[in-house]
């Protein structure tokens, strides 16, 4: 029986990295490098013989999120039809893996403590993001994670690209905006509230 199991975890693991290989050969992709990391996937950088940089959410073999490349390619859908998060390029459910832009960011806390962002790119990102947010919330879409530390957020050229709709949700009531400016302009504990104030105060 420990046999049997054992084999069948092989083979399953060894259809889907096939599948995966079949996918980039197809479209003439080559794996570039481990861009993160997560607890149900990996985000990797790969390039096409253009020289072309594109981003591959590959979902882990270990994962227990239930159909989590159907959901998020659906979410990620829905937020690019309101022009928010890197385009969905492509997708396979076999390899299960998500083909997306590349957005070539920093994280919004490194930039925010680190670049030194003047008083008028911090208006210009938080109107923009804060309106992608309100976008969001006229989809009913649900990020849920758009707070903390602004991990899924990203900066491009001074702007805001929001990322990982993996566990957004159109079935719970959307506040992504009350959510940023609780997290961001409200919150007395919040690292980022304090440095967006000292910013903005200057």
């Amino acid at each position: 029986m420990l046999k049997t199991c054992v084999a069948l975890i092989i083979f399953v693991q060894y259809y889907a990295i096939m599948a995966l290989k079949a996918f980039l050969d197809a479209r003439n992709l080559e794996l570039a490098s481990k861009i993160s990391k997560g607890y149900s996937a990996e985000v990797f950088l790969v390039c096409n013989k253009h020289g072309e940089n594109f981003a591959l959410k590959v979902e882990k073999q270990k994962s227990r999120r239930i159909e989590m490349v159907q959901k998020e390619v659906q979410n990620l859908r829905i937020a690019n039809s309101v022009g928010v998060g890197p385009k969905l390029l492509d997708f396979d459910l076999q390899a299960r893996c998500i083909l997306m832009e590349f957005v070539d960011g920093k994280p919004f806390s490194k930039w925010l403590f680190e670049d030194a962002a003047s008083k008028r790119q911090l208006k210009r990102f938080l109107k923009e993001l804060f309106l992608q947010a309100k976008k969001l919330d006229r989809t009913g879409l649900s990020h849920g994670q758009l707070g903390g530390k602004g991990a899924n957020i990203l900066v491009r050229n001074c702007l805001p690209v929001i990322i990982d709709f993996e566990k957004a949700s159109s079935n719970r009531k959307s506040k992504n905006v009350s959510q940023l400016q609780g997290n961001f302009l409200y919150s007395p504990h919040s690292r980022i509230a304090k440095r967006i104030k000292e910013i903005l105060q200057n």
